[in-house]
């Protein structure tokens, strides 16, 4: 059975909860739909697979070679007018990350780096989507009260698990990196 999962950085409680109160006042003015997945990172963008079980050990792998650092958040950024995020600095350690997952996807699975992956990385924590200009304008304009700013240690990964057509997607196996301080 094919299915499409991707990888993803699971963001604190504090960021956590700023992006779900933002996308709940959207969704409360604007009515923007609220998204099923956490807020979140996205280190491999989603490919498809037969097996869920060598995946899931992967990133289980992954975690115990890994040590915490800190990815800070400030501001706003959008991709066109469908997408509204908030954006993550330029951060040397994450990039870092970003290449071990393509190379160790490319060498232990087969799996080619996708189209908006390495040196086309853009790390962001999604807000929301749009399919209407208005709409995206009404949010540009609603969000610029706040000036989001924060810092946090990667601390857990997850398994991004698609749903199918109109179903988004959910968090379907997370792990704690195991080089806690």
């Amino acid at each position: 059975m094919s299915m499409q999962i991707g990888y993803g950085i699971l963001v604190d409680t504090a960021t956590h909860n700023f992006v779900r109160k933002l996308q709940l006042e959207l969704h409360q003015v604007i009515g923007i739909g609220l998204a099923r997945q956490p807020p979140h990172i996205t280190v491999k963008s989603p490919f498809a697979i037969d097996d869920m079980g060598p995946f899931s050990a992967y990133l289980s792998s992954l975690a115990t070679r890994l040590s915490p650092f800190t990815i800070d958040a400030q501001g706003f950024g959008t991709f066109g007018e469908q997408v509204l995020y908030l954006d993550i600095l330029p951060n040397k350690r994450l990039n870092d990350l970003h290449e071990l997952i393509l190379e160790e996807m490319n060498s232990d699975f087969g799996i080619a780096a996708g189209e908006y992956e390495g040196p086309n990385i853009k790390f962001h924590i999604s807000v929301a989507g749009f399919r209407k200009a208005v709409d995206f304008q009404a949010a540009q304009q609603y969000i610029s009260r706040y000036q989001p700013a924060f810092s946090f240690p990667l601390t857990q990964l997850g398994v991004f698990y698609y749903l199918g057509p109109g179903q988004s997607w959910i968090v379907s196996h997370q792990v704690k990196l195991s080089n806690q301080v």
